[in-house]
């Protein structure tokens, strides 16, 4: 069973308009929030998206943050969306730096829980988180 706070969020990338974007869903006590954006900063998109993927999780923490909520998991399908956080992965660029930095910061304010789903193998969540981060990048021309 899933836990009583949660999201789910998926990167996305299109090369053609160079727009990184993210989409997901914080579901707690029974309501479900859309979590989606996208973005164009040079930077940020050179990495793609991986620049969507840590953006739709800082999201998603922040919605749960200004919701006051003390906790939350977080189901993600790229790795580096808890290697950066916790610190196992070396930040290497201005964006991965920036959102290690934030996930600290919050720290003393929500509780994070992360656990890695397989991309593209029919886990409802992460279909849904996918589809709308893929929405997100087509929409920003």
């Amino acid at each position: 069973a899933l836990p009583d706070v949660y999201a789910f969020v998926d990167g996305s990338f299109n090369p053609a308009t160079k727009v990184y974007g993210y989409g997901g869903f914080l579901m707690h006590h029974g309501k479900k929030e859309i979590l989606q954006g996208s973005g164009a900063d040079k930077e940020m998109a050179a990495m793609r998206n991986v620049a969507g993927e840590i953006s739709g999780c800082m999201a998603a923490v922040k919605k749960a943050v200004a919701l006051g909520l003390p906790e939350i998991t977080i189901y993600y399908d790229y790795m580096g969306i808890e290697m950066w956080a916790t610190g196992a992965w070396k930040r290497n660029k201005e964006g991965t730096a920036a959102y290690h930095d934030y996930m600290a910061s919050v720290q003393d304010q929500i509780d994070i829980t992360f656990v890695k789903v397989k991309g593209h193998s029919g886990v409802d969540g992460n279909e849904e988180a996918d589809a709308l981060a893929k929405e997100a990048v087509k929409s920003a021309d």
